[in-house]
């Protein structure tokens, strides 16, 4: 295929909605065969295969591939250790319940504001994350 100089391509991240049965549906079953990291599907020649495409594809894929994944794996992770993630609340204290179908609509999609909570599952874990805390604030002050 001929791409003319100066196009500009845009890859539509909502290309897995093609790729799976009802991907509608949350079913983490479905990333059961894609037990490796991004970078291994993301370099294979069988497209199909892949688990994703948040890093892009071909040439112009993410050069920090490896650490962007392995760094929100660390996130993600750790904020469901330390914390449960409920509901926000209204007004009147009462749990506001969450539309997991409230998206904008355009070429980027995004989800619309929404409410939510994150309660420290102890006391234990709220020292933990101060803590830990403290240790990076000190450790990024030298560079500010």
């Amino acid at each position: 295929m001929l791409i003319p100089k100066d196009s500009t391509i845009f890859f539509p991240g909502y290309i897995l909605h093609s790729q799976f049965e009802d991907a509608e549906t949350y079913n983490p079953d479905r990333y059961l065969n894609h037990p490796k990291l991004a970078m291994d599907y993301a370099g294979s020649p069988d497209f199909m295969n892949r688990d994703h495409y948040s890093y892009g594809a071909g040439r112009r894929i993410c050069p920090g591939i490896h650490l962007a994944e392995r760094t929100q794996w660390r996130v993600v992770a750790k904020l469901l250790w330390a914390f449960d993630i409920r509901p926000g609340l209204d007004d009147e204290g009462n749990e506001v319940e969450l539309d997991t179908d409230a998206y904008a609509k355009g070429f980027l999609t995004q989800p619309l504001p929404y409410k939510v909570r994150f309660v420290p599952r102890s006391e234990k874990h709220k020292e933990i994350i101060r803590r830990d805390l403290k240790e990076v604030e000190d450790f990024l002050r030298k560079w500010e």
